[in-house]
């Protein structure tokens, strides 16, 4: 305890407060820095020295001890920010010797990141350590999904006492993020561009010759009249032909998506004999020029006399070959390599669906801190055609208060396709908040008296 500051005071009372025990007081042991009695501050020691009035030589007196104590206080009238022993005793933080901090009523120490405690007081430290405040001790607020900072920190043994109408509280907890909406899926009007045809010729996979028995019938070529290839932007891609060969042409799309295919084949012409032997339309798409099977898309589609709603996955600007055959008993091994029948045609539809972009959850909003309010997370955005609009973002919890979830975000709409991705899709759920930040970290290495207000958590 700090001597009397006037009257009588003994040599007994100044080893009492300096040194303890009994024995001959010899004042020539306790100038100030000569030996371990009164100590001096090192150069980086920030604190006042409880017993700067001692001499540190010459002349020294009972008198030179009144309101004199040993040890260094480290006094806190204005605020400031993210403290340490360390940093506030310098080379006696680990020197054996008492030291207080107080931080005086209305001043705060606190932090300005999440990552770094208001006042740390880190392994090393020696004597014993007080913290007395009758002030604010706070944590940083977290930001989006992140914890609050904490007040206090120990990783020494100390005594801390907070005093009536005193705050030591961990920073808010940040707002988790608002998930993601949905994705939706959308009607587009694809386009179909660089349609070159293969007239008079068919692809080496093509079981059957063009030639038959009523002469050449190799496809006529686009826009050759009643038969041939209709090309409809915004709608779809037809083809027609009667008692020819295969149709064979090569195209792109702009739009990756799910195409449907339909397809049919009529009976074949009663002369020929082959009545109820038509064969079965084949569709095939194929990223290789006469290789079946190549590529996104290269297998044969269809099955049966007539057949639709067949869908197909095509990759935008890639040139496809696409090519409208049969198969079956006269499409492959007639005798002669006849091609029978009235009429065959196909269908690629250009009304697809596509996946559209979903709305983005709103960002989290921050926790309180010093001169830091909590704030509230922001609305979710809006998706594009069907799809979900983002969750909100959660609220920044107060001081020693965690924020609050994230919400999740709505579900897209439409109709279902799995190309170029999967749509329609669920929202997705909200991230978790912050928790609040400890009030004190070291609980184990704390004494604490608590005569004021504490929040947040504590370990």
């Amino acid at each position: 305890m700090t001597l009397a500051a006037s009257g009588a005071i003994s040599a007994s009372d100044i080893r009492t407060e300096f040194v303890g025990g009994s024995g001959t007081v010899d004042m020539a042991s306790y100038y100030r820095g000569a030996n371990t009695n009164v100590k001096s501050n090192a150069a980086n020691n920030t604190a006042t020295n409880l017993a700067a009035n001692v001499p540190t030589s010459g002349a020294i007196s009972f008198n030179d001890f009144y309101s004199q104590a040993k040890g260094w206080q480290k006094t806190f009238s204005s605020d400031a920010s993210q403290q340490s022993g360390t940093g506030i005793f310098g080379d006696d933080y680990s020197v054996d010797y008492p030291k207080t901090i107080v931080i005086n009523a209305g001043v705060t120490v606190y932090s300005s990141s999440s990552s770094t405690p208001a006042l740390d007081l880190t392994t090393g430290g020696a004597g014993t350590i007080t913290v007395n405040n009758s002030g604010n001790l706070y944590g940083q607020g977290g930001a989006a999904q992140t914890d609050g900072g904490t007040a206090l920190k120990a990783d020494v043994s100390i005594t801390v006492i907070n005093n009536s109408g005193a705050n030591i509280k961990g920073g808010g907890g940040g707002g988790g993020n608002g998930g993601a909406g949905g994705v939706g899926s959308q009607a587009t009007a694809a386009q179909i561009s660089s349609v070159v045809d293969k007239v008079g010729d068919k692809p080496d996979f093509v079981p059957y010759s063009v030639l038959t028995q009523f002469g050449p019938r190799a496809w006529s070529g686009i826009g050759s009249g009643e038969w041939g290839l209709n090309v409809q932007q915004g709608t779809s891609v037809t083809s027609t032909i009667s008692n020819r060969g295969p149709m064979w042409y090569s195209f792109q799309v702009n739009t990756a998506a799910e195409y449907s295919l339909s397809s049919y084949i009529s009976d074949p012409f009663p002369e020929d004999g082959q009545t109820g032997h038509r064969g079965t339309p084949v569709v095939n798409i194929s990223t290789a020029e006469d290789t079946k099977s190549q590529g996104q898309g290269g297998a044969d589609y269809g099955s049966g006399l007539s057949w639709s709603g067949v869908k197909a996955n095509l990759a935008a600007n890639t040139t496809y070959y696409f090519c409208n055959y049969t198969q079956g008993p006269y499409g492959s091994s007639t005798p002669d390599g006849a091609f029978f029948y009235n009429n065959m045609g196909t269908t690629l539809n250009l009304s697809v669906n596509t996946p559209s972009t979903a709305g983005t959850g709103g960002a989290g909003g921050i926790g309180q801190g010093f001169q830091q309010s909590a704030t509230n997370g922001a609305s979710g955005a809006s998706g594009g055609t069907n799809a979900g609009t983002g969750g909100a973002g959660g609220h920044g919890g107060a001081l020693g208060a965690a924020g609050t979830n994230g919400a999740t975000g709505t579900n897209g709409s439409g109709t279902t396709i799995s190309y170029p991705s999967t749509a329609p899709t669920v929202g997705s759920a909200g991230t978790n908040a912050g928790a609040a930040g400890y009030y004190i970290l070291g609980q184990s290495n704390v004494s604490l008296t608590n005569n004021g207000t504490v929040a947040g958590r504590i370990a």
